[in-house]
């Protein structure tokens, strides 16, 4: 597996099936063939532009053929793509550019007034490539656009003359501390990420097609949904973003048998209104990371779907934890794929008994199948690892048969008079309410030392709920020291775009305007 490259891997299985449907996307259609042949022009282009083995290029598009071309184009000639979340903006965006050290960019027209500001911090000879439909797009001396590379002449794949353990991307986590880290995977990382979730994880057939609505510049769309597709010599379906309104119209449309999905869009599907033909769609696995509990058995009766819960980061390729698919344990996250060794230690690192919470740790027992390492950060790779296991920053336990449980963020425990208090255990209660949403619970700094529980509510479109009702909701269902003392409604939560919650710019509003539960409290006693 070492010796072999992504684009050695992408050869064989397009001479597999040729003539068979690699994606579908909106209404257009690509072979394996057609794969080949529009790869070939990509790579042929890039490398007319001068970009070659070990470049580094950053990508800020969404979802559309045109990426995986991208994509595919520069893993041909040895470069390096560096995903770009297509929400960030101002100094965040600004830091990757630079941090990256890219030799060009690709970006689409709708973000180019997002990018203007922080090309004076880049070298003048990087290379910015612009997608638009608009013919008439008026390029400067710096800008081109990407269609030039996609017309260049080339029919047949460049050499492909560089080894497996080469670094075939640098992905920048959205971490809740601290600058973003370049994660840096290898061309045998992907591979076998595919390898494992096709086969592993959710049994990948011949005539599956595979619908993802997560977003390219994660690890998830690249490695489950687009390489596992391939490994299979399956179909690939392409959204280009989750919406709950549309999402079983893409699934029937694309007659999707596999989709990917967060925790956060299981609810979010459930509380849609229920309709006579919601189990009316040809999909029969979910692969989900973060399911909550409650809505587990509702979302499997009510679509009749399987969700097969795993667990993983970007360090680790994607899912190196999952339930097998005949033995699943409600809400566990499964056990470690054959080649992963986990543990539950303490802070020091030493092992747990079973039941016992502690930091998850991993170690992968092949080489080149989790990253290797943190681009120009090696104090920060030397941070994360502990005697060769890769520290999680993730709270679980494990049970007798070896299945773990997933608790909370390390680093997202709010630790209130002496308890340490899970937020994923107090937004589980204020999400069973069946006038809210969604909810977030962050530690905010309290008058007499540590922490005090602060949440952030979003009700259901049309619901009011006042603070008393909801605090005596809570009381009934938590212990006294989890019971929130700062509420406050909001429209919407700071989101990456694979729906994770940025608590860290929650918890940077502190106290704000926030009902206060302790004040409001001792008024109404007083009275």
């Amino acid at each position: 597996m070492d010796e072999q490259n992504l684009a050695q891997f992408l050869v064989r299985r397009i001479e597999k099936t040729p003539e068979k449907v690699f994606l579908r996307f909106e209404e257009q259609r690509v072979t394996y063939e057609g794969l080949y042949k529009r790869v070939a022009r990509a790579a042929g282009g890039f490398s007319e532009l001068g970009i070659g083995k070990g470049d580094k290029v950053c990508v800020m598009l969404d979802n559309s053929p045109e990426y995986v071309d991208v994509w595919f184009g520069l893993t041909c000639i040895g470069a390096i793509l560096v995903p770009i979340n297509v929400h960030l903006k101002g100094a965040g965006l600004q830091y990757i550019l630079t941090h990256s050290d890219c030799k060009a960019m690709i970006v689409d027209e709708m973000y180019l007034a997002r990018i203007s500001p922080c090309l004076s911090s880049l070298p003048k000879d990087v290379k910015i490539m612009i997608q638009t439909k608009d013919q008439a797009f008026s390029y400067s001396n710096r800008y081109s656009s990407l269609k030039d590379i996609f017309t260049y002449s080339e029919s047949e794949w460049p050499s492909l003359d560089f080894s497996g353990v080469a670094i075939n991307s640098i992905l920048y986590t959205s971490g809740t501390t601290g600058p973003p880290k370049g994660v840096m995977l290898s061309h045998a990382a992907y591979i076998n990420a595919a390898q494992a979730f096709s086969e592993r994880m959710v049994g990948v057939r011949f005539d599956d097609t595979l619908l993802t609505t997560l977003p390219l510049f994660h690890i998830n769309a690249q490695a489950h949904t687009v390489l596992g597709g391939i490994h299979s010599n399956a179909t690939v379906a392409l959204s280009k973003r989750f919406s709950a309104s549309r999402f079983w119209e893409e699934v029937c449309y694309h007659q999707a048998t596999i989709f990917n999905s967060l925790g956060s869009m299981i609810p979010i599907l459930c509380k849609q209104p229920e309709q006579e033909n919601d189990h009316d769609n040809p999909a029969r696995i979910t692969a989900c990371a973060a399911t909550p509990e409650r809505f587990w058995k509702q979302f499997e009766e009510r679509f009749k779907i399987k969700i097969v819960e795993g667990y993983g980061l970007t360090e680790t390729s994607g899912f190196c934890v999952s339930n097998p698919l005949d033995k699943r344990k409600v809400p566990s996250i499964g056990k470690p794929f054959p080649f992963v060794e986990t543990k539950i230690a303490d802070e020091n690192g030493k092992r747990l008994q079973v039941g016992e919470v502690g930091e998850i740790l991993i170690r992968s027992l092949k080489k080149h199948t989790f990253m290797e390492g943190y681009y120009k950060m090696p104090d920060k790779t030397e941070e994360a690892m502990l005697e060769g296991w890769f520290r999680t920053g993730d709270l679980g336990y494990a049970d007798e048969d070896g299945y773990m449980y997933f608790c909370d963020r390390l680093k997202q425990c709010i630790r209130r008079r002496g308890e340490n208090i899970s937020s994923w255990e107090v937004e589980k209660v204020i999400n069973a309410h069946p006038k809210v949403l969604e909810s977030a619970a962050v530690g905010v700094p309290s008058e007499v030392g540590e922490e005090d529980v602060k949440v952030y509510v979003i009700l259901r479109k049309g619901e009011h709920l006042p603070y008393e009702e909801f605090i005596k909701w809570c009381e009934e269902r938590m212990a006294y020291f989890m019971v929130p003392r700062y509420v406050q409604y909001v429209d919407s939560f700071p989101k990456t775009a694979t729906e994770r919650v940025q608590k860290f710019k929650l918890k940077e509003e502190g106290i704000g305007n926030a009902w206060d539960r302790e004040q409001a409290m001792g008024r109404i006693e007083k009275k």
